[in-house]
């Protein structure tokens, strides 16, 4: 039997182990994701200190903490789309978004066909999980880096993108597997499907904006991302794409300030006050997700080949992508080194798992776990390479 005081114990040391995944990021660098989920290797498939049946249940709660996820990447991802941001860089940072999910997406269909024998659709899945780099490591690092303010844009625009590609992707390509489709009936599913996240983010933002100005309450913050919850729900039982929805909601509460100069309205959004509810949220969610996928998976030898070829191609996608795009070499090799794989690869894989697609949700989800190891250990060693390249020549320019 399941005691409360061993569920309460269990998740009260996930938020710890969080804390100390936290530390030993600043004080080692090496990446968060990487040792949260090793942490959880050692705790369940090596040193089985945890009994299974709690493991079971904290698997069970995957699907809500997903859709918790869910709504916070794309609510943070939202409020970063500025309507003031240069078209320039938004331009190019969005093409990199979408070029980074799209076309492992369309390869790994082709790759995982011709020499697995899985369905093009399984196999498109796990290009559209994987393209996704990660904001976590991304826009905090970026953040620090001595770069100039269209690079820093780009940097931020593309990471946040590239998780709402992702998830978009994501949902259109498992609609697929919910029935028979032609090309006309799923055509108009996908527009049904949109049209209510469209119609109810775009009432709900505005809504929310006029009673923002009516209301003026100095907690509108904390109930800013209620209202995100609520409408992730709705949208979600009335069948429409719920994370659209929160998508374009966020949207209109990220630009507030320039809708409220040409509507005349005074609003009170505490924007620090927002982002700290928002980060203590991110923090709880990610370190349940990273944790949780180190129980859970398997260590095998086939699994970890499979996923060191895929980072491969991934590197090498992105490479040329890349390379192709961008003419200035520093920042070509600034944005090749910034490839994480994280959160949002993390939930839509256990996401993907619950929806138990057997045998190919369970081969995606080991693939996942392993390839978002890879893909930190290679971002951060090149980091690391880069940093301490500018540092000898700064060194050599002083001498």
């Amino acid at each position: 039997m399941i005691s409360t005081d061993g569920i309460l114990i269990t998740l009260a040391l996930i938020i710890l182990i969080g804390y100390v995944g936290d530390y030993l990021f600043r004080l080692t660098r090496v990446p968060e994701a990487v040792i949260l989920m090793l942490i959880g290797i050692l705790l369940v498939p090596i040193g089985h200190i945890i009994p299974i049946k709690y493991v079971t249940l904290l698997r069970e709660l995957a699907p809500l903490f997903g859709d918790i996820a869910l709504v916070m990447i794309m609510f943070d991802g939202g409020r970063k789309i500025s309507f003031r941001t240069p078209l320039s860089s938004s331009g190019l940072g969005l093409t990199l978004a979408t070029l980074d999910v799209v076309i492992p997406s369309a390869l790994l269909a082709v790759i995982m066909y011709s020499f697995f024998n899985w369905p093009l659709v399984y196999g498109a899945i796990l290009g559209a999980i994987l393209g996704e780099t990660t904001t976590t490591v991304i826009v905090p690092l970026a953040t620090r880096l001595v770069i100039s303010d269209s690079v820093y844009n780009m940097i931020v625009i593309e990471a946040t993108f590239n998780s709402v590609v992702s998830i978009l992707l994501f949902y259109l390509l498992t609609i697929l597997l919910t029935g028979q489709f032609s090309i006309l009936s799923y055509t108009r599913y996908v527009i049904s499907y949109f049209s209510i996240a469209v119609f109810l983010g775009l009432v709900m933002g505005m809504l929310w904006l006029l009673a923002l100005n009516w209301v003026k309450s100095t907690k509108a913050y904390a109930v800013t991302i209620g209202i995100a919850f609520l409408l992730y729900g709705v949208v979600d039982l009335l069948g429409g794409a719920a994370v659209v929805a929160v998508l374009i909601f966020a949207i209109i509460i990220g630009n507030h300030e320039v809708i409220s100069e040409y509507m005349g309205l005074r609003l009170n959004i505490d924007e620090d006050r927002l982002n700290v509810v928002e980060d203590e949220l991110e923090f709880l969610v990610r370190t349940f997700f990273y944790v949780l996928i180190g129980m859970i998976s398997i260590i095998s030898l086939y699994y970890a080949l499979l996923a060191l070829v895929i980072t491969g191609l991934l590197l090498a996608i992105r490479y040329i992508e890349i390379f192709s795009i961008i003419k200035d070499s520093k920042t070509s090799t600034l944005l090749f080194a910034l490839a994480p794989r994280g959160l949002t690869a993390a939930v839509l894989a256990s996401i993907f798992l619950n929806m138990n697609y057997q045998p190919y949700s369970t081969h995606v989800f080991l693939v996942t776990f392993m390839v978002i190891i890879f893909t930190n250990i290679v971002s951060s060693g090149l980091l690391s390479i880069m940093v301490k390249t500018k540092v000898k020549s700064e060194e050599q320019k002083v001498k």
